[in-house]
């Protein structure tokens, strides 16, 4: 488990499979994510049970919860490049009730120490929609910078949208959040504006 001050990042369980399929099939959160169908239970059973086997060395898939036990949502690296230490990043937050609490910042702070201090790796990247202009501004304050941008890349909604290239550096995670101390658990919020 990987504790935060909010939420916590952990392994799958089986009991996480009604609420994940309930978000990966709700349209208020799928039109942010590559989700670009409805999942059938036995699909999302798949998903849930690979995630918690945990035998793919290109993936780390950790559930959300609060820090009360409740599931927030999942997080992950996926691509993970050992020669050239690099991974993208994925997350979801499950419950538009819950957005705009910080929980998904926390989340990505908390996967992004995971993955400098403990994978060892140099760079961490993300997709974004050019239409979620509260996932740019919440990966901007966390220290992601924007790298480019593939124009018209994704029809959604009857539209072409361009994806935004987002990425962050260990270095430079590391001057805005600073280094872990002998385990001692570092703020996980992302700096203030």
């Amino acid at each position: 488990m990987i504790p935060g001050k909010k939420v916590r990042l952990r392994a799958y369980r089986e009991d996480d499979l009604k609420n994940a399929f309930n978000y990966v099939n709700s349209q208020s959160v799928t039109r942010y994510l590559n989700v670009m169908r409805p999942r059938s239970l036995a699909e999302e059973r798949a998903w849930v049970e690979a995630a918690m086997k945990n035998d793919d060395p290109t993936l780390v898939r950790l559930a959300i919860e609060s820090a009360d036990g409740e599931f927030l949502g999942g997080i992950g690296l996926m691509h993970i490049d050992q020669r050239n230490r690099a991974a993208e990043l994925g997350i979801g937050i499950a419950r538009p009730e819950d957005w705009g609490r910080g929980l998904g910042s926390e989340a990505a702070v908390l996967m992004l120490r995971h993955a400098f201090e403990e994978m060892n790796l140099h760079r961490v990247y993300l997709r974004v929609y050019a239409y979620n202009e509260r996932g740019q501004r919440s990966y901007k304050k966390i220290g992601f910078v924007e790298e480019g941008r593939m124009r018209q890349a994704h029809f959604r909604h009857g539209a072409w949208h361009d994806v935004v290239f987002m990425g962050i550096l260990a270095e430079e995670f590391f001057a805005a959040h600073g280094r872990s101390d002998d385990g001692k658990v570092v703020d996980a919020a992302p700096p203030p504006a």
